[in-house]
């Protein structure tokens, strides 16, 4: 506040700048996400994407009642590692499905929309299930987007109805 009680500018605007930089921040972590989920698809082929989204969905409730969580300690990495070595037996179970589930490539674009839909499904669950906040700290706007429980229903059901719509030949 100044002098006749008026907002200062220089203070709004660099709590503005400050958001939008932590919020810029996120969203190249959330890029950078699903440029490897994009990476992966793309290199191992578009018939392996359907396993990895199975997977990581099979991952969740592995992980929730995983009984030996104790032995690894508080350590958030061991945790994030766990969900992810879950995530990964998971595809490799769900591997053999593979020519089931998806018939011809899935072209560059829904690969896109696709790896888009994971990503943020995947910043969903490391928000509500896994340690996620004590290894990187999301800014409000980043929160607001995946933190409620309607937040997270909807991101659990994205990759779902990208699948149902864009998985198909």
């Amino acid at each position: 506040m100044d002098t006749l009680g008026l907002p200062s500018v220089s203070g709004s605007f660099s709590d503005v700048t400050h958001l939008l930089l932590a919020f810029g921040t996120d969203f190249f972590a959330f890029i950078v996400i699903a440029a490897l989920i994009a990476l992966f698809a793309l290199v191992f082929g578009s018939d392996r994407f359907m396993p990895l989204v199975a997977g990581i969905y099979a991952a969740i409730p592995l992980y929730m009642i995983f009984p030996y969580k104790d032995i690894l300690g508080d350590n958030p990495y061991f945790a994030v590692g766990l969900y992810l070595l879950f995530a990964i037996l998971g595809l490799i179970a769900f591997s053999g499905l593979s020519t089931f589930l998806t018939s011809t490539g899935l072209g560059f674009v829904r690969t896109l929309i696709l790896s888009v839909l994971v990503a943020g499904f995947l910043l969903a669950v490391a928000v509500h299930i896994l340690p996620f906040e004590q290894i990187y700290t999301l800014s409000a706007p980043t929160k607001a987007l995946f933190s409620s429980n309607t937040a997270y229903f909807w991101w659990l059901v994205a990759p779902l109805a990208g699948v149902f719509f864009l998985g198909r030949g």
